[in-house]
């Protein structure tokens, strides 16, 4: 995942302009990998980088205790 650290317009997303903060690439997009890293170096142009790599949140998995744990056990009422 990529959040974008100085304003710019995609031409590869149809002229999307990302603000600073946004995720990159945005929704319905297509990230192209290549493309992003590129993004993450300091343009020789421009002087800056528009993106930066950020991990993505970790999903938490919760553990079921364990009176919710479902049973195997057949009862025989």
């Amino acid at each position: 995942m990529y959040r974008v650290i100085n304003r710019f317009q995609e031409n590869n997303h149809d002229g999307h302009i990302y603000e600073i903060g946004d995720t990159y690439p945005a929704d319905g997009k297509k990230l192209v990998k290549t493309r992003a890293d590129s993004l993450t170096e300091v343009h020789k142009e421009y002087g800056i980088a528009f993106l930066k790599a950020v991990e993505e949140p970790k999903k938490t998995v919760s553990k079921r205790t364990a009176k919710e744990q479902p049973t195997d056990e057949k009862s025989d009422a």
